[in-house]
């Protein structure tokens, strides 16, 4: 079996902790009962003073199938967003999933989750989340 480690990453700018905080999260994974499987996650925070965002992903795979994960984001004062992806495959099956993130200074925060299992001859399974904080 071959399991790729879940990456965090975390970005954030100095914070007030009297100041109220916005936040937003969202998740998905794939079934857990075949030989692969792919989870990501993200959240997001933002408050007058500050945004950030955190997120990652795992992906595992049997019968000498592969898998890969990847976290990336950017963020400046007024934004932070984030992007995680995970897949899965083997000779039959197929799994993905992905979350983006995205929180903005005024208090918007908007997280959006998509996973994806697709076996062969079959119709995929689709799953969605979503989150979203509207500004101050």
């Amino acid at each position: 079996m071959r399991y790729v480690a879940p990456l965090f990453m975390a970005l954030a700018c100095p914070c007030s902790a009297l100041i109220a905080q916005t936040t937003a999260g969202s998740a998905t994974s794939t079934p857990t009962t075949s030989d692969v499987s792919a989870g990501t996650y993200g959240s997001g925070t933002s408050d007058p003073d500050s945004v950030g965002v955190s997120g990652g992903g795992s992906a595992t795979a049997a019968d000498g199938g592969s898998a890969q994960t990847d976290s990336s984001a950017r963020f400046n004062k007024n934004n932070a967003m984030q992007r995680s992806t995970a897949s899965a495959k083997d000779e039959d099956e197929r799994a993905r999933s992905r979350t983006m993130t995205h929180a903005r200074k005024d208090g918007a925060v908007r997280s959006k989750s998509m996973s994806i299992y697709k076996e062969r001859g079959e119709k995929p399974v689709i799953t969605r989340d979503s989150s979203t904080s509207s500004p101050n």
